[in-house]
């Protein structure tokens, strides 16, 4: 019986890509790229927003705090645009610590009041003196992104709400 025999010289083995193969792999990737780009647009612009309504509550718990630490009233001032602020003691007046505002570029801030200050007093309540503080919202300009609210209440109580979610029960809710 009679075999095959093996050739003299074997088939060449295709090594790399065609021209073809690549310009169809970056056009799939380009149209995916393409699809993602807005989605990640609103993402890193909610991130931010997030960014920005953790930093702002956290200077205001921080004046809060150093309001009972130190036995003494100290103010929290939003700046007047951007998420930037300042927490001063009042009398002597010291400042304790300040934001920038371009640590959340972006955010914007608008306040309920006319007045940018909210001071706590040596209890930890809010002083209400005067006009002050009450609700500061911040948003973005990106179009689907999301808004926080900070209400500031004058117990002393501080809380970050979600304006889009209108669920009854959901503790995000404004």
């Amino acid at each position: 019986m009679l075999t095959p025999r093996a050739s003299a010289s074997p088939a060449r083995a295709a090594l790399g890509f065609t021209l073809i193969e690549l310009m169809v792999t970056v056009a799939v990737l380009a149209v995916g790229l393409a699809l993602a780009a807005p989605s990640l647009s609103t993402q890193i612009a909610n991130y931010r927003l997030r960014s920005a309504a953790e930093g702002v509550l956290g200077g205001l718990n921080f004046a809060r705090a150093e309001a009972v630490r130190r036995n003494s009233n100290v103010s929290f001032t939003l700046d007047a645009s951007g998420a930037g602020w300042t927490v001063a003691q009042v009398s002597p007046a010291t400042t304790l610590q300040s934001r920038a505002n371009g640590e959340s570029p972006g955010v914007a801030t608008t306040s309920s009041t006319a007045s940018r200050v909210v001071t706590f007093t040596s209890t930890g309540l809010v002083d209400s003196s005067g006009v002050r503080l009450s609700q500061i919202d911040l948003s973005t300009a990106v179009s689907g992104a999301e808004t926080r609210r900070i209400d500031i209440f004058g117990g002393g109580l501080i809380r970050v709400c979600n304006v889009a979610i209108s669920t009854v029960g959901d503790p995000r809710r404004c």
